[in-house]
């Protein structure tokens, strides 16, 4: 949601309570000057990782298995 400056001083009470559902961009002369968000409670560091990760899984068998890591660093290095 885009709130304009002016309108915010106005009604600072009700963004707070609108930012704990969604983002405010604060726009000032009509540009995004800001923006308010939920305070997270949790630290992004403590949260919990998933169980299963995927992503790097998916990875596995991408490439040949007759490559060898200390020559993909030369090479990588003459360049």
């Amino acid at each position: 949601m885009h709130v304009a400056l002016c309108d915010l001083k106005v009604n600072v009470g009700k963004y707070v309570d609108l930012a704990e559902t969604e983002d405010i961009i604060i726009t000032k002369y009509g540009k995004p000057a800001a923006k308010i968000v939920r305070y997270d409670k949790e630290p992004w560091y403590m949260k919990k990782l998933p169980d299963k990760i995927t992503s790097v899984e998916n990875l596995f068998g991408t490439l040949p298995n007759d490559i060898d890591l200390d020559d993909v660093i030369t090479e990588r290095l003459m360049k």
